[in-house]
């Protein structure tokens, strides 16, 4: 809507009351009902918990003021998709991103308990969901049947063959190194970093264009500390400041990492494949990106490359 407002398409102001309505008046249904039950300091999901499983007529009350305040919503949402429409001459496409970025368990939620709802809208929606929802034997069958069979997988770019980066003297894949090169290039301008660093920001990533922006905002946060303490100094990203950032992002990796992490990382590094890709702690390696899904004729998986030097810290790989 904003968007469209931007663009000078006038949106009836009765369209957008309604729509703004529909969060206030939801808002206010649940402050007088925690009002009548608690005080500060509630925990909104236990007290809902706790109500639903302990009066069966209450639980259908609040099933059906849910789903018609959500048909609500999506009448209001149609509604004004059509005003655009009709007023630009084009189609409308939403496009909801960092849905993947959730916890895996909060984005089971969202996709199975909503996923009819999400689908209703009378226009275009593309929804992100993290790769490892695909191995869930109940998610990715309703995901597909809801969605028509609509799910496009977006591989990882594949910066070289399974097991040449392993090699001395590994070269990546030209065209694939010069697609992410691009792309850094056109957020940071080349006068404020060494090719070679750039080049080495490509191979650290993976080939996943989400840590190849995490790596350069990180060496950016870098430089901006290094101009505040020597202001008027040129300051640009090169192999330290790089080697600074990777760091960071290796100590993060690190943090969450346990036993039964390391056993799995080392297995996926030797065999390009973990013991058991459905198991949980697998899917949450995957899901954080610890673990990177390559496909070719048949999938395949490595360890990213920035995570790679803690197994070599541990000694569960060699160093060399």
């Amino acid at each position: 809507m904003y968007e469209a407002e931007a663009r000078r398409v006038e949106i009836p102001k009765s369209t957008k009351d309604a729509l703004y309505k529909w969060f206030a008046s939801r808002t206010k249904t649940e402050e007088i009902n925690i009002e009548a039950e608690t005080s500060l300091g509630f925990d909104l999901l236990k007290l809902i918990s706790n109500k639903l499983k302990a009066d069966a007529a209450v639980r259908y009350e609040i099933k059906q003021e849910f789903e018609r305040k959500i048909s609500d919503l999506i009448a209001r949402i149609n509604e004004i998709a059509a005003v655009i429409h009709v007023a630009i001459k084009k189609d409308v496409l939403v496009i909801i991103d960092d849905l993947d970025k959730l916890e895996l368990e909060r984005v089971n939620d969202i996709y199975r308990d909503n996923i009819k709802a999400l689908c209703q809208p009378n226009f275009r929606i593309i929804y992100t969901i993290p790769i490892a929802v695909l191995r869930d034997k109940f998610l990715r069958p309703l995901i597909e049947t809801e969605t028509n069979d609509q799910v496009v997988v977006m591989p990882v770019l594949k910066l070289f063959e399974q097991g040449q980066s392993r090699q001395i003297d590994a070269k990546p894949r030209l065209q694939a190194k010069d697609i992410l090169c691009e792309i850094l290039q056109r957020r940071i301008s080349s006068e404020l970093i060494e090719q070679q660093a750039a080049e080495n920001i490509v191979l650290n990533s993976g080939g996943v264009l989400r840590e190849l922006v995490r790596i350069a905002n990180e060496c950016c946060r870098i430089c901006l500390r290094l101009i505040r303490r020597k202001p008027g100094q040129a300051v640009v990203i090169d192999e330290q400041i790089l080697d600074e950032a990777v760091n960071n992002i290796r100590n993060d990796f690190a943090v969450p990492l346990g036993k039964v992490d390391y056993a799995i990382l080392q297995t996926t590094y030797q065999n390009f494949m973990p013991d058991d890709p459905k198991e949980p702690e697998f899917l949450d390696l995957l899901h954080g990106l610890y673990v990177l899904e390559y496909r070719n004729r048949k999938n395949w998986y490595d360890v990213h490359p920035i995570v790679v030097e803690l197994l070599k810290e541990q000694g569960l790989i060699n160093g060399s």
